[in-house]
């Protein structure tokens, strides 16, 4: 088992927990999908795997074992070796987490040589592989750009290309699309679930779109105000839902001919 997560509590300073009871596993190649309404807690978990809560929150209950090991008995060394090449994010608005200072070029290959001994020149090679993945047009004039210089759905696939360059081996994504128009969307979509097929990278994603969920996911889990209200097979759920939660959502995507495309 790659990825266990067992009876998670979530809280943020002294008060109840925000998330609570959160149970679930992933195999190497498996994709999961974490849906629901804005505020049910979906970021904070995939957040919590990578020791990333904001503010004062932390894991107040249960354990996150990745490869047998518990996550949070792992030192800071530790934790900087694990994120970026073992596990690594997709963040919903990946210019953020870009210097404004440096530009595209200087940050990738600094990404890349702090989890390899590639040279100057093989890094830059690398980087630009990657934007090419990505469908980035100039892939070379933006290298040399710098983040303000580049539209929102151009600095989101520079974050998309930076986070799956080592091929990770588990791959967590925040709506990662989201700043992305419909026809980018999809070629990412196929982009990410190539890399799962090539390198058996596991993927957790947060995603509103139930036409997302239902093409890229092994694996579905619906929450609502901090709670799992059902996990297990995607297809069983779309299918089957037991949750008057989950088919109010499923209920709410828009019909085209007739049919509903989940």
């Amino acid at each position: 088992m790659l990825l266990e997560i067992n009876d998670l509590d979530i809280t943020y300073g002294d008060g109840s927990p925000t998330v609570e009871n959160v149970q679930l596993s992933l195999n190497e190649g498996e994709i999961l999908t974490i849906v629901g309404e804005s505020g049910s807690g979906k970021t904070t978990v995939i957040r919590s795997v990578l020791g990333l809560l904001s503010g004062d929150g932390h894991v107040s209950k249960g354990k996150i074992n990745f490869k047998g090991k518990d996550l949070y008995g792992l030192s800071h060394a530790e934790w900087r070796e694990l994120r970026g090449k073992d596990i690594s994010m997709i963040f919903q608005d990946s210019g953020n987490m870009l210097n404004p200072v440096q530009t595209i070029g200087h940050q990738f290959r600094e990404y890349i040589q702090l989890h390899s001994d590639m040279s100057d020149s093989e890094a830059d090679d690398k980087a630009l592989e990657m934007l090419n993945r990505m469908h980035l047009p100039n892939a070379g004039n933006i290298l040399s750009s710098y983040a303000f210089e580049l539209s929102g759905g151009m600095r989101q696939r520079v974050g998309i290309a930076m986070a799956i360059a080592f091929h990770p081996q588990l791959l967590l994504a925040d709506e990662p699309t989201s700043a992305l128009d419909v026809t980018t969307q999809a070629q990412i979509v196929k982009e990410l679930m190539q890399v799962v097929k090539e390198s058996g990278t596991a993927m957790i994603m947060v995603t509103h779109n139930l036409g997302v969920a239902s093409y890229m996911s092994d694996k579905l889990m619906v929450m609502a105000g901090g709670r799992v209200l059902e996990y297990g097979n995607a297809k069983d759920i779309l299918t089957n839902p037991q949750s008057n939660y989950t088919k109010l959502l499923l209920a709410a995507v828009p019909e085209i001919g007739g049919k509903r495309y989940v």
